[in-house]
C-alpha cells in the first residue's frame, strides 16, 4: 500500500509491530520450553509476557488515534523466526542453546527497540503525543531488558567457557 503522509506511515510500521509482538510472545513461550537453564527459561517467559504488553499497548495507540489496524507486512518476522528457529535446532549442547537463544532475544531486541524510537518520532512528527507515550514505554521496556540481561548473557558465556577450558586440561 502506498503511504501518502507521516500519518498512514505511522499506522503501517505500528500494525507491523504489533504483528511481530504477538508472534514474538509467542516464541518467546514456546522457547522457555526448549532450554535447560532456569534463568533464561524464566527470561524468556517473562519476555514473553511483557511482549504481549507491548503489544496491548500498541492496540491502545490504535484506540487513541481513533483508527483501525491495516494489514500487517509479516514477511520478515516470519523470516527472522524461520531463521532462528533453524539455527537453534542445530545446536545440541544445551548450553550452548541457552546462551543462543538469550543472545538472539538480546539482538531482536535492539531492532525493536530501533522500531520504538522511531515510531515515537513519527508519533511526535504528527502531534500524537499519547501515541508518542505509548511507543516511548514500549521503547523503555526493550531496553530495560537488553540491560539487565547483559550480566546474565555475560556470566553464561563464562561458565561455558570456563568449563571447556576445564574440560580440555582434565
Amino acid at each position: 500500500m502506498p503511504v501518502q503522509n507521516a500519518e498512514e506511515m505511522l499506522l503501517q510500521v505500528l500494525s507491523n509491530v504489533h504483528h511481530r509482538e504477538q508472534q514474538m510472545a509467542q516464541f518467546w513461550d514456546q522457547l522457555s520450553q526448549q532450554v535447560h537453564d532456569p534463568d533464561v527459561k524464566d527470561i524468556l517467559s517473562v519476555r514473553g509476557y511483557f511482549t504481549q504488553q507491548d503489544a496491548t499497548n500498541i492496540e491502545k495507540c490504535f484506540q487513541v488515534l481513533g483508527k483501525q489496524m491495516p494489514a500487517a507486512d509479516t514477511r520478515f518476522g516470519q523470516i527472522m523466526l524461520e531463521d532462528f528457529r533453524r539455527e537453534f535446532d542445530a545446536i545440541q549442547n544445551p548450553t550452548l542453546r541457552s546462551i543462543y537463544a538469550l543472545w538472539t532475544i538480546r539482538r531482536v531486541q535492539n531492532f525493536i527497540a530501533a522500531e520504538y524510537a522511531g515510531l515515537s518520532a513519527i508519533a511526535e512528527f504528527t502531534g500524537n503525543w499519547a501515541v508518542a507515550d505509548l511507543l516511548e514505554h514500549n521503547l523503555a521496556d526493550k531496553v530495560d531488558f537488553y540491560e539487565r540481561t547483559r550480566a546474565l548473557f555475560r556470566d553464561m558465556v563464562q561458565r561455558a567457557v570456563g568449563a571447556r577450558v576445564t574440560g580440555k586440561a582434565a
